[in-house]
């Protein structure tokens, strides 16, 4: 069966990308396809581009008409599965708000709309990912934290990312010999990992004090 454009192709956006990323995604795109910067038989090809671009937009831009827009998806995607895949979209919409909450560091709203996706499809990468992040944030969670790192790190095996952040979760939760195994993981992956070699200089570097400080420095960064 052929793939069916969503309104998120024609964006060039995930299916959970926040807010942000579809107004950025919908401004770089305007510009490059607006049709006052073309003429004759490439101007006509332009204004249809840009209508779609813009009607893309201004479904997924507001919450009401893309909670809509994403249950038509999960019913023509459907079938018998289609409680499933609802799921899946929530976990989804869910995380991208857990995300947006996170970087502007309300972190028990956070850990609460994480925890949702989570709980909605255990297995989604990014859900784990970012509520690791989130927990890594409360004293006292650093285990959750590399729990749902791991997690992720484990639903997409080839993220140097996520084995990055779990190798800094394991740190601070005192796993020293994980951390490390972690962090060269990481670097495998991705030699030119500044979290990961981070980590193996806080470990070789031997005292608590600086792993505190480090897992401290990549929190806030996180």
């Amino acid at each position: 069966m052929a793939h069916r454009i969503t309104l998120y192709d024609t964006l060039g956006v995930q299916r959970d990308a926040s807010e942000q990323e579809i107004r950025s995604a919908f401004r770089r795109l305007s510009m490059d396809h607006h049709p006052d910067r073309f003429s004759g038989e490439k101007r006509g090809a332009a204004e249809q581009r840009f209508q779609a671009i813009t009607e893309a937009f201004n479904v997924l831009s507001r919450p009401e008409s893309r909670e809509r827009y994403d249950r038509d998806l999960a019913q023509r995607a459907g079938g018998g599965s289609g409680n499933q895949i609802d799921a899946r979209e929530i976990a989804r919409r869910l995380a991208a708000k857990g995300a947006e909450s996170l970087r502007a560091g309300r972190i028990e709203e956070a850990v609460d709309q994480l925890k949702a996706a989570v709980d909605h499809d255990p297995d989604f990468d990014r859900g784990n990912y970012f509520l690791g992040l989130a927990l890594g944030r409360v004293r006292g969670r650093e285990r959750d934290a590399l729990r749902h790192l791991e997690r992720a790190a484990g639903a997409d095996p080839h993220n140097a990312v996520y084995k990055a952040h779990a190798a800094a979760a394991a740190l601070a939760a005192g796993m020293a010999s994980r951390a490390e195994r972690l962090a060269q993981d990481a670097l495998a992956l991705d030699p030119t990992s500044d979290k990961a070699k981070s980590v193996l200089t806080a470990i070789r570097g031997g005292t608590d004090s600086k792993r505190d400080g480090l897992f401290g420095r990549l929190r806030r960064k996180g």
